[in-house]
């Protein structure tokens, strides 16, 4: 894979960048304080509530996975203030050519755009990356509000199918695979500018 020339980037309102253990704290209130939703719609929430020091094991390997150029799991934070809204990655886990990307909320940020304009942003980027030409996202049929991002992106809808559970060996349940191809990027985002690199603290 690719190392990114970056530890993130700036949207119009958001921070996109590598989680790094000082972030442990703000990253456990956020996910606790939605743990419910969250473990509703999320696999790897089920696991949850964990201790501080797990979160800042999970962080450090998080971050040595960005810079390696082996998994790109980011948080999402308010520009303006530095607050933690949420999380957004991008994990190399269905085949050559593609990447996945993954994004959550804590409750009280859902609603305002957040998930869009930063799904937007790593689309942007996952797609300049040497050799992947295809993003997919996937999500529960039911999670209305997961869902309405690949659309506001210009993703097409492949199928709503079985599929493998995250971090659950041998669970399937009902998904809908969203994907947008290399090409399909111009006009898909046409609405969406590519993110600016951002500098390592922010």
């Amino acid at each position: 894979m690719s190392r990114a020339a970056t530890d993130g980037w700036h949207t119009a309102r958001l921070l996109i960048r590598a989680w790094a253990p000082p972030d442990a704290a703000e990253l456990k209130a956020a996910i606790d304080g939605s743990l419910a939703e969250l473990q509703r719609w999320m696999a790897w929430a089920k696991n949850e509530p964990s201790d501080l020091p797990v979160i800042e094991e999970r962080l450090g390997r998080f971050h040595a996975e960005f810079q390696a150029g082996t998994n790109w799991a980011c948080g999402i934070f308010l520009r303006a203030s530095g607050e933690v809204l949420g999380g957004v990655s991008l994990l190399p886990r269905i085949g050559p050519g593609a990447l996945e990307l993954g994004y959550w909320l804590r409750n009280e940020c859902t609603g305002r755009g957040y998930a869009s304009e930063a799904a937007a942003a790593l689309t942007h980027v996952g797609l300049a990356m040497p050799g992947i030409e295809r993003i997919e996202i996937r999500c529960d049929p039911e999670n209305r509000p997961s869902a309405a991002v690949p659309v506001r992106l210009g993703y097409r809808l492949l199928r709503t199918s079985l599929e493998p559970v995250p971090y659950s060996d041998g669970e399937t349940a009902p998904t809908m695979v969203w994907a947008l191809e290399r090409s399909e990027s111009p006009s898909a985002l046409a609405d969406w500018p590519p993110p600016t690199p951002a500098a390592s603290n922010g």
